[in-house]
């Protein structure tokens, strides 16, 4: 896995210099645990790679409602390590409000999800999106192919910036996602795909990240 993860970062290095665009490799993995029939947690592990190593690093704790088969509220807390190039990495506590929308119509799986953050202890004076107050809207799109191991799915999602900064509150990101989950009927779930980044009212900024997650639910498929 170190090997691949190297040869992944040292492609990157040189591929992010023939294109000017930053690129990341994002591992997530996940562990959830249902409580009751309307409750769950969850545990996660993120890691980032660019072409100078670890820029990113945050574990994460959620507590999930079902309140509707459609409407789910959660919250999640996370304790995030990050760095710019080689510098030293500056910590910070963030805390995710969610609330996201399902349908399931036929084979597609529709969602809706809005988020605000808000970030404690964050010590760099420039605004990220990523990593302080912000408010978040995404749009997903998900399709199960009947007898096929792969299901595509794709993502939007904009990023608002709250704060009374002398340019104003203002849209500040667009990302977008498309990927595949892949099928394998247990409590194993195992998902890949790519994230494209597009920095907006700004001065123009763009960043690819390649996505791999494993994730594992206890009790019961």
């Amino acid at each position: 896995m170190k090997k691949v993860l190297f040869t992944l970062i040292l492609g990157l290095s040189n591929i992010s210099y023939a294109q000017n665009i930053a690129q990341q490799v994002w591992l997530e993995t996940s562990l959830k645990c249902p409580i009751s029939k309307r409750w769950s947690c969850a545990s996660e592990l993120n890691q980032r790679y660019d072409s100078y190593g670890l820029t990113t690093f945050f574990p994460q704790i959620s507590i999930k409602c079902k309140l509707k088969k459609w409407l789910r509220p959660s919250i999640d807390y996370r304790w995030i390590m990050s760095r710019s190039y080689l510098d030293p990495y500056t910590s910070s506590h963030r805390i995710n409000g969610n609330l996201e929308v399902a349908l399931a119509k036929k084979r597609f799986d529709l969602g809706l999800r809005v988020r605000y953050q808000h970030v404690f202890s964050r010590n760099i004076a420039s605004y990220d999106s990523e990593f302080d107050q912000c408010w978040r809207l995404k749009l997903a799109c998900g399709y199960d192919i009947n007898h096929f191991l792969l299901s595509p799915m794709f993502s939007a999602e904009v990023f608002y910036d709250p704060m009374n900064h002398p340019q104003g509150r203002q849209f500040t990101r667009i990302r977008c996602f498309g990927g595949f989950n892949f099928d394998l009927n247990s409590n194993h779930k195992l998902s890949a795909g790519m994230y494209l980044d597009q920095w907006i009212n700004s001065a123009p900024k763009s960043r690819l990240m390649y996505v791999f997650s494993y994730g594992y639910t206890l009790g019961k498929n």
